[in-house]
């Protein structure tokens, strides 16, 4: 006798259709790109500054970064 009441098994990365694996969106590097341009364009219409008195402190980890977070003014 089937059951009827247990899920079906796919195999991994059977069918997402915008994931990855072979079957991944033929679009999706091409998305990120327009996403960081479309970024950098408005990004260019601001100017940020660090708050004025405050001190960076590094903190080394995989890569070099603030170890607190950084008040800015726009």
């Amino acid at each position: 006798m089937v059951e009827r009441t247990r899920t079906p098994q796919f195999p991994k990365l059977a069918y997402l259709p915008f994931s990855r694996g072979p079957r991944v969106c033929i679009g999706n590097s091409f998305a990120m790109v327009e996403a960081q341009l479309i970024l950098a364009t408005i990004a260019q219409q601001y100017h940020l500054a660090l708050t004025d008195g405050y001190k960076v402190q590094p903190e080394a980890l995989i890569t070099l970064r603030p170890r607190d977070e950084l008040p800015m003014t726009v």
